[in-house]
């Protein structure tokens, strides 16, 4: 991907929604149990709490995340301070945007019965812009898009939104196996 287009998309949308997530044609109820059916990631990096919206032609998803302040990263990250870091932002939006593709790629709303997580490995960030820090027990909203993906590379860019404010943004890329 173009490296000027990466810093235009994340210029863009490091101050706006990258859509209006209540807009989504397919709500959704989907825990974190079956998000588990769909992605590789297991506790304690599991990091997607719940898929609640879907829009397949336009390559769309929103999901949820909640910060508990019991968990241990608070305590050194840091201890004056607690702060969500920004490394594990970045893969809560990269794991929603994975869970994105798989309903992409199978054409579905639905999570099928006989769903195994994709194997793959993360190849580049292609950029991220942390504009505000994300507290402990905070709900986070999650938002990804599909910017590229020809079966076996696919780039995707996310927000993390808290308080209605964009926390971050990040593009990330991976391939699958």
């Amino acid at each position: 991907m173009d490296l000027a287009l990466v810093e235009d998309l994340l210029k863009k949308y490091k101050r706006k929604p990258l859509f209006d997530h209540e807009g989504l044609p397919f709500k959704l109820a989907i825990s974190r149990e079956q998000v588990k059916m769909i992605i590789p990631q297991r506790e304690p990096v599991l990091y997607v709490d719940e898929i609640s919206a879907l829009d397949l032609k336009e390559g769309l998803i929103s999901g949820r995340r909640y910060l508990d302040p019991k968990d241990p990263v608070f305590s050194g990250h840091f201890p004056d301070f607690p702060v969500y870091p920004g490394s594990y932002t970045i893969e809560m939006i990269g794991q929603l945007g994975l869970c994105l593709y798989y309903f992409v790629h199978n054409q579905t709303e639905i999570i099928a019965s006989t769903a195994k997580p994709v194997a793959l490995r993360a190849t580049r960030i292609l950029g991220a812009v942390f504009m505000q820090p994300l507290l402990p027990g905070k709900d986070i909203l999650l938002l990804a898009k599909k910017l590229a993906y020809d079966g076996f590379l696919a780039t995707a860019i996310g927000q993390a939104i808290v308080d209605g404010k964009v926390a971050c943004v990040s593009i990330g890329e991976v391939a699958f196996l």
